[in-house]
């Protein structure tokens, strides 16, 4: 198995949608980013806090090649597909000088605000990266190894025909990793496997648990310098946030996965 190599400390911010409105009736149902929109002038924000304080983006070939990357190194993502993400995000990114890799649900490919086949092109001619997201954002849970199979190789056949890419990068729709999936991703094909796990990766992460930040509707600017800085009391509870969130999500929304969740008690205070 490939490893991440050095000594570092990599942060993978995952973005949805950036946009001012709070209208999502025009997307496909099972992709409205409710509570995972960002508005223009905080991406904005995050954008600057990046280039002040020395951030450089990496490419995730680059984060689990061997290579050397500089030590103020962040791999930035956006997932779904939105139509935002081109006309909004882009020229931002452009701006600043980043590079972001976008993950796309390819059966929304060119619906009602999603990005269509140009704008898709048009993000590979700027240097960005385009990974899958599945075919139809569909939770992967519940299936068997047949399907998760054809998951994973009609998305990634279909965008490396249209687009000429190899498709290397799988991020997971709605977060659930499958315990077979990361085996049926490597059989593949696949280089690695991008989580709504929050945390940093390391020499130690393996690829295809690869861990990103999700970047929520309510972050700021504070939100963001305590995720870079790693530490301090909001950033602990960032991270205590959302590891009860994917408690009570594997709990609750994914219960049929757990025969025995009745039995499982809430951590002690």
């Amino acid at each position: 198995m490939t490893e991440i190599r050095g000594s570092m400390n990599i942060p993978i911010l995952m973005y949805h949608s950036v946009s001012d409105s709070d209208d999502y009736r025009e997307l496909p149902s099972a992709c409205r980013p409710i509570g995972y929109r960002t508005g223009v002038e905080v991406f904005e924000d995050h954008l600057s806090i990046l280039k002040r304080d020395g951030w450089t983006t990496i490419s995730l070939e680059e984060l689990i090649s061997r290579q050397e990357i500089p030590e103020k190194s962040v791999v930035i993502t956006f997932d779904d597909g939105y139509a935002d993400n081109h006309h909004t995000v882009l020229p931002r990114l452009q701006g600043y000088g980043f590079s972001a890799i976008f993950f796309i649900s390819v059966s929304y490919l060119g619906k009602p605000g999603m990005m269509g086949v140009e704008e898709v092109n048009e993000l590979l001619r700027s240097g960005m990266e385009i990974g899958s997201h599945g075919m139809g954002h569909e939770l992967l849970s519940g299936r068997d190894e047949s399907e998760l199979d054809q998951e994973l190789k009609e998305s990634k056949r279909r965008l490396s025909e249209q687009f000429s890419i190899a498709t290397d990068f799988f991020s997971l729709p709605r977060g659930y990793l499958p315990p077979p999936l990361p085996r049926l991703a490597r059989d593949a094909g696949y280089r690695g496997l991008c989580t709504s796990s929050p945390g940093f990766n390391t020499e130690r992460t393996d690829p295809f648990a690869l861990r990103r930040f999700p970047v929520r509707s309510n972050w700021g600017r504070e939100e963001l310098e305590a995720i870079l800085a790693g530490k301090g009391k909001l950033y602990k509870r960032l991270l205590l946030f959302e590891n009860i969130r994917a408690f009570l999500r594997r709990r609750y929304r994914y219960k049929h996965l757990f025969p025995n969740y009745n039995k499982i008690k809430p951590p002690r205070h």
